[in-house]
């Protein structure tokens, strides 16, 4: 995820085997968690809450890849 955040991706995709076998992938929006994290207080509290993760289904991957791009004003 450094690597991803240094060329400035706007978000990496987290797949494990328990996630492979449940047909979900978790999605990080780092673009999202740039602009949060300036308002980080507590760092246990941001880490609990994860705002800028989510869990989705495989199938909607592609979608929530091209919202995230587009909500940064990319092209997707």
């Amino acid at each position: 995820m450094k690597y991803a955040d240094r060329r400035n991706a706007p978000c990496v995709i987290i797949e494990g085997s328990n996630e492979r076998d449940a047909g979900i992938v978790q999605i990080k929006d780092l673009a999202l968690g740039k602009e949060l994290s300036a308002g980080i207080t507590d760092n246990a509290e941001w880490r609990a809450a994860r705002p800028a993760q989510k869990e989705i289904a495989r199938a909607d991957l592609v979608a929530e890849v091209r919202a995230i791009v587009e909500a940064i004003g990319g092209v997707a």
